[in-house]
Formats: C-alpha cells, sequence, structure tokens
C-alpha cells in the first residue's frame, strides 16, 4: 500500500542554531526544507510545494510580519499557513503575528512535543478549510437537477487527465428522442428521466469497481465520465443495457406495447417518433499524441453524433490514433 507523502514545511530562521533545533524537531514527521533571509523564503516558495510556513520574527533583510503579509496577499501562497516561532515574547508581537494572518504563535524556548502536536493540528485544520472550500466549488458548479459537478468541473477533470496523460477513455453520453418525450410527458417527466440517467451510469461505474470516476453533468440530458480505458466497454456495456431495461417505466402501456411515441410535428402530422435511448461517444487518451481538453471535447462530439446516427442505445470509440 502507498503511504502517504509527507507535508512539505518551510523553516525561516536566520539563526542556524534554530534552524538545526526546529529541523530536528519535525524531520522524522515531515520534509524540511530552510530559508535564513525573507529572500530564500520567496525562492523555496516558488521552487517548492509548500504546505506550512514556520517564522521568525526578525531576518537581517526584512520583518517578520512584512514577510507573513506579503504571503498572505499573494493569491499562489496566501492559503499556506504560517506559524511564528520567536523569541519575543512581548504582548504586541503575538497581536502582531496574528494580524498578520498567522496561524499561531509560539515563543522560545519551545517544548518540541507541543510544537509537533501544534504544527500538526493546524495541518490537519488546513486540509479541512481546503476541502470545504473545494466542496463549496463543486456546490456552486453542481447541477440543480441530478447535483453532479457541472460544467466548470468537467473542463477541469478532462484537462487534469490530459495533463497527466492518465490512461483514460472520456466518454460524452446523450439521450436520444429526449426533446419528444419531454413535450409528450411533461419537463417533470423529463427530469425523472434524467436523474434515472445519472443513477444508471453512476451504478455501472460502481460495479465496474469505479466509484472514485468522475461523472459530471452538462446539462440537459448530456452527461460526461471519465473511466479507466481497461473497463470503458464494461461501463458502456452495462449503461446501455440498464437503460434499454428501465426506461419502459417512464413510458404508458400503450407506448411501450407499440414501441413508439405518436407526436404532433410543427405541421400539425402525426409521427412516431422512437423511445428513449442513449449514445454514447468515447476517445482514448492513451492513443492520442499531447491533445488538448478541446480537442478531446471535439473529438467525443463526434463520436457521439456518430452514435446517435445508429439505431437504439449505442457506444462508440474513437479508434484514430
Amino acid at each position: 500500500m502507498a503511504t502517504a507523502e509527507k507535508k512539505r514545511i518551510l523553516i525561516a530562521d536566520p539563526e542556524i542554531f534554530n534552524l538545526a533545533t526546529l529541523i530536528g524537531t519535525l524531520k522524522d514527521n515531515y520534509h524540511v526544507v530552510v530559508a535564513k533571509n525573507g529572500a530564500e523564503v520567496f525562492k523555496q516558495l516558488k521552487k517548492n510545494r509548500i504546505d506550512m510556513v514556520v517564522l521568525d520574527t526578525k531576518f537581517p533583510d526584512t520583518d517578520g510580519f512584512d514577510l507573513c503579509r506579503k504571503i498572505k496577499s499573494d493569491k499562489q501562497t496566501s492559503a499556506i499557513p504560517v506559524i511564528f516561532i520567536t523569541a519575543d515574547k512581548s504582548i504586541s508581537a503575538e497581536e502582531k503575528g496574528f494580524l498578520a494572518e498567522a496561524v499561531d504563535y509560539i515563543t522560545k524556548p519551545f517544548n518540541a512535543p507541543t510544537v509537533t502536536v501544534r504544527i500538526k493540528n493546524q495541518l490537519k485544520l488546513s486540509e479541512a478549510i481546503a476541502e470545504l472550500k473545494r466542496l463549496n466549488t463543486l456546490a456552486l458548479d453542481a447541477n440543480p437537477n441530478t447535483g453532479l459537478p457541472g460544467n466548470n468541473s468537467i473542463l477541469k477533470e478532462i484537462q487534469r487527465v490530459v495533463g497527466e496523460k492518465a490512461a483514460v477513455c472520456v466518454v460524452y453520453a446523450d439521450l436520444d428522442h429526449f426533446k419528444i418525450y419531454n413535450d409528450t410527458y411533461g419537463f417533470s417527466r423529463g427530469d425523472d428521466v434524467i436523474i434515472f440517467t445519472a443513477n444508471v451510469i453512476r451504478v455501472a461505474l460502481q460495479i465496474a469497481g469505479c466509484d472514485d470516476c468522475f461523472l459530471g453533468h452538462i446539462g440537459g440530458d448530456d452527461f460526461v465520465f471519465v473511466v479507466p480505458v481497461d473497463t470503458c466497454q464494461k461501463v458502456a456495456d452495462e449503461i446501455i443495457r440498464r437503460i434499454d431495461l428501465g426506461i419502459g417505466e417512464f413510458y404508458s402501456a400503450e407506448d411501450i406495447d407499440r414501441g413508439y411515441v405518436v407526436a404532433t410535428n410543427r405541421e400539425g402530422k402525426e409521427q412516431k417518433h422512437p423511445l428513449i435511448s442513449l449514445s454514447m461517444g468515447a476517445v482514448n487518451l492513451a492513443q492520442r499524441k499531447n491533445p488538448t481538453a478541446f480537442e478531446v471535447i471535439d473529438i467525443c462530439t463526434e463520436m457521439k453524433k456518430a452514435a446517435k446516427e445508429q439505431p437504439g442505445s449505442s457506444f462508440l470509440l474513437c479508434k484514430r490514433q
């Protein structure tokens, strides 16, 4: 089992003895990087992914409180928690530390076990805040009908898997003949079909052992999901099976018996329309050479359009290199 990557802590102190003491306290549990002045602090912040900054209040080239304020005012570093560990025990200095948006203020000489616990707690709190922000972003972006991530999250996910060169398929799913269903049965029943479709895709992913795979709702009757290459066909087959098995529950017995819906077109003539099916178009990122997210979207749209030309529910995977 892979172990969690250690958090990276930047210790900034002008005194070598103090640096050595803090390194000795933290090195067993964290990756520690050091800086002896303000300029080195920002070099380390640009060079490394830093999870916490531990600062003294006095440096030869800057004031520690000003340094903290600069860290917190920069969008790239503002979320990093800052702790002061300093010999300045004055109440005014402690107040300045918290006004500079530090999360804690510890005075020297310090008790090593206490410092370790306080750092650990602040890192856990920082993680919790970051997760709440992530969930809030998802909630703001979520589709109100299904609660699934919306367009912004879908684009970010595609950009992520493209950037990581992940061995996955991006699949675009779209209901066929859904407008006719809405016109015939009403938007409320149509919403039920959309929720049913979302649940079908979710269950198919779970059955394939892909509980953590991304599933997003573009809007209307369009969905996007990302699945490992080796399980893509299995997931698609299960989705089609469940859609075709369950869609009849949303039609009248008369429409089910005859296998189509009769609706009046714009010219006032009655026409026969097939029952709802699902078309899916996909692209295998492992077969593409450095595609952009928008190229992936275009290919999925093209394959989905081709799938719609086939009768009934279908799945088409782009095989072009």
